[in-house]
């Protein structure tokens, strides 16, 4: 049970890191970039955004294996090296 509500608030804070600091360098790599590159990098975007609250759900309601989070933050790590390098707000 306490794994459960530690992981639950790992991916709540996640969520907000998702939304505020990846959301600023996701508009500078679309201003920087072509509509192609710009829409594959929102898609990831909108995807990292969609499972966080997929695995709270799979936490709390399934069986499921906490490797899961090892993916999540590769996801992040991902996301970091190939969108999010300028996190300006310029």
């Amino acid at each position: 049970m306490i794994m459960k509500i530690l992981f639950s608030i790992f991916l709540a804070m996640s969520v907000l890191w998702t939304l505020l600091p990846w959301v600023f360098g996701l508009q500078n790599y679309v201003k920087s970039h072509n509509k192609l590159c710009g829409l594959i990098a929102r898609c990831y975007w909108l995807g990292l955004l969609m499972i966080h609250p997929l695995l709270i759900y799979a936490i709390w309601f399934y069986d499921m294996t906490y490797w899961c989070f090892l993916l999540l933050i590769a996801a992040h790590m991902l996301f970091l090296r190939l969108f999010g390098r300028d996190l300006g707000t310029n």
